[in-house]
């Protein structure tokens, strides 16, 4: 998108800036030693009605006439209200962008509020702030709440990387296609770049798993009461093999029982933590059955080891309405399992999620599958651990499990 395209933005007044500090309860110069709530909320009207006639200008009527809808409800009203505290970086899509958009979700404020929500995150991004591809930089987006809610209350974060060191624009990452950010242009306290698409919102894991995992998706679905379990978490981080991976492992797992079966299937799985690519650069993880993972990256690639199993990463930060899904080429099979060791991992994320304080700062570490890590313009950010629901496996889980096991020494059904 071209840097003209935005120029129309630079006409936002600079008194704006000012009103934005003001009504966010920072400090202006001509503001007086103390405003009036009114006040305040004046120069929130005059900040929005600014921005929104410097969005009409630059040509993006559709944004404006979305940002117009929800302006009446409880939702919409936080969401543009929010705008005038602190840097904020938009991702505007254009009118064409908005055109392959439904009349019926451009109807629905809820569902448009969440979209809107997460084309803007909480902090000033530039292309020379964001990680060069294979590494990613997990930015945290205003969407939080409902559907997306994630442990500590962390936001639903977008996934972002350049194709050279150099790059003056970067890459949206998401599941069914990539969105570049090149031009951009700032107004006020807010750093714009119009893009071509209206970004998806995170699937859940029902949605996900058939796009890039079809066969595990399978196996989920095998187990009653297993997918709805994962699709509920708060919190999850899943490395899930590649078809070919467990396709060329199948032979070898029919030969294990239903207790081993399904040691390996949690020994995928990490509960009660979300750990984007970003993360994954130490073994301080315990799988949900209770086996440490282990995490090594070198000019080839990142990998994961659980027992004497090792997986390259072949894609990572596949982001899940409550968690995220990491791609390995082989799987993990690690039969060991120490229910101890898993509780106590779930306790202390537990624990540690309850005095969490980051809860609106966004992730901003740089470091991923290969490479060095850095941080995006702004904060940097640091992991921590999450409350979550555990993950059980119930009785008539295992039930299903059982089934399975038999089914694959029959060649009935293809598991890992």
């Amino acid at each position: 998108m071209k840097f003209t395209t935005l120029s129309t933005l630079l006409l936002l007044p600079a008194t704006a800036l000012a009103q934005s500090s003001s009504a966010a309860g920072g400090s202006a110069s001509a503001a007086a030693p103390s405003a009036s709530a009114s006040s305040a909320a004046g120069n929130s009207t005059d900040y929005l009605t600014a921005v929104l006639g410097a969005l009409t200008g630059a040509g993006l009527t559709t944004l404006v006439t979305a940002a117009q809808g929800i302006a009446n409800t409880t939702e919409g009203q936080a969401l543009l209200g929010s705008l005038a505290s602190g840097n904020k970086t938009v991702f505007a899509p254009s009118n064409q962008a908005f055109s392959n958009v439904s009349q019926d979700t451009l109807g629905d404020t809820a569902l448009l509020t969440q979209i809107l929500s997460y084309h803007i995150l909480n902090n000033t991004y530039t292309a020379s702030g964001v990680a060069t591809a294979p590494n990613h930089t997990i930015a945290r987006t205003l969407l939080r709440g409902g559907n997306y809610s994630l442990p500590g209350n962390f936001s639903a974060p977008l996934v972002l990387a350049k194709n050279s060191t150099n790059a003056t624009s970067f890459e949206i990452i998401q599941t069914a296609s990539n969105t570049t950010a090149g031009g951009n242009a700032t107004a006020a306290n807010l750093h714009v770049y119009v893009i071509d698409q209206v970004l998806t919102l995170p699937q859940t894991l029902t949605e996900a798993l058939p796009a890039v995992a079809p066969q595990l998706f399978g196996l989920a679905g095998s187990i009653p009461g297993l997918a709805d379990s994962l699709a509920s978490a708060n919190g999850l981080t899943i490395f899930a093999p590649t078809d070919a991976a467990i396709g060329a492992i199948q032979s070898s797992l029919g030969q294990l029982n239903s207790t081993q079966v399904a040691a390996v299937l949690s020994n995928h799985v990490i509960n009660g933590t979300v750990a984007y690519s970003t993360r994954l650069t130490s073994s301080n993880y315990t799988s949900a059955g209770g086996e440490a993972f282990t995490f090594m990256s070198n000019s080839t690639g990142a990998y994961v080891k659980s027992a004497n199993s090792t997986a390259k990463i072949v894609q990572s930060d596949i982001i899940l309405n409550n968690g995220v899904v990491h791609l390995i080429d082989a799987v993990l099979v690690n039969t060991g399992s120490n229910s101890q060791a898993a509780e106590s991992a779930y306790s202390s994320a537990t624990a540690a999620a309850a005095t969490s304080t980051e809860a609106d700062t966004p992730v901003t570490a740089t470091s991923s599958a290969t490479g060095p890590s850095g941080s995006a313009s702004g904060s940097s950010g640091t992991s921590a651990a999450f409350k979550v629901a555990p993950i059980a496996f119930t009785s008539s889980m295992m039930g299903g499990i059982i089934a399975a096991a038999g089914a694959i020494v029959g060649g009935a059904l293809t598991l890992f």
